[in-house]
Order: C-alpha cells, then sequence, then structure tokens
C-alpha cells in the first residue's frame, strides 16, 4: 500500500511559497558573514593559543621538542614560518555553505592530535585545536541568519 499525501492550496498561497523560496535560493550574503565569524575565531585561537570552542589552552611544547628545536623556546605554538599552519588558513562561502580550513597535509593532527597508539615522533603530538566556534561564535551565527531572514 502506498501513502498519498497531497496539499492543496489556493494560487495565492502556491504564489507565496514560490516567492519565499526565491528570495531565499542565495544565501551568499550571510554566509559570507559567517565565514568571516569562522576566520576570526581561527585567528583569534592561533593569537591566543587555545581552542576555539572550548577556551582551554594548547598543551605546551614538549621538552624533547624544545631539546631539538631550541630555536622554539618562546614562539607562538603553529606559527614557525610565515608559510605555516597560521598563514595557510583560508575562508570561503558560497549561496549555502561556509568553511574554513588548510591546505597544509599536517593541519589536521595539529587540530584533532596524533592518536595515543602512534609511536613517538612527529605523529604522536597532542591536539592543538584551532578550527571550530565557542557558543558565543555560535550565537553570532545564529543573529546573522536571524537578521537576514527577518530583513528579507
Amino acid at each position: 500500500m502506498t501513502t498519498r499525501i497531497e496539499i492543496l492550496t489556493s494560487g495565492d498561497a502556491t504564489k507565496a511559497l514560490e516567492q519565499i523560496a526565491q528570495r531565499f535560493d542565495d544565501l551568499s550574503d550571510p554566509m559570507n558573514e559567517i565565514a568571516a565569524i569562522m576566520e576570526g575565531a581561527t585567528e583569534d585561537a592561533f593569537a591566543e593559543e587555545r581552542s576555539p570552542v572550548t577556551g582551554i589552552a594548547w598543551p605546551a611544547l614538549s621538552e624533547n621538542y624544545l631539546k631539538q628545536n631550541p630555536q622554539r623556546v618562546g614562539g607562538q605554538m603553529l606559527q614557525v614560518s610565515a608559510g605555516g599552519l597560521a598563514s595557510s588558513i583560508a575562508a570561503d562561502s558560497g549561496a549555502f555553505w561556509a568553511q574554513i580550513g588548510s591546505n597544509k597535509p599536517y593541519a589536521a593532527i595539529h587540530n584533532f592530535g596524533g592518536l595515543p597508539e602512534m609511536a613517538p615522533g612527529p605523529a604522536a603530538i597532542d591536539q592543538r585545536q584551532y578550527l571550530g566556534v565557542s557558543p558565543d561564535e555560535e550565537s553570532d551565527i545564529l543573529a546573522v541568519l536571524s537578521d537576514y531572514f527577518t530583513e528579507n
């Protein structure tokens, strides 16, 4: 047995629904604002060396790492070179999406950390989350959408 649901509307209701759909067929403006909010959260995470989601400070660099890289003592984490991770962050958006990320092959392991079962070395590193948004930034994102839908 097949269930069939039909909604019968007057011509006015159909026209109104079509107008609503046409008005919201491109959300590029609010998506661009949302991408900027996410980019700001990431820039703050690098500057403050903390998770943008929880606000918890990143783990300090290990003594072993600092012994092997004495030039890193006192330097900012994840920002060794001008062409490094922090400078590779890019935000982008489209009609129905907003995103932020890096094209660096090592970006994910720094954001998520290495697995406990990984051998010591570059793969067994602590998580230093730099992607994400705080509850305040989530509120800002919702406000952007609310304002957009209210104005339109």
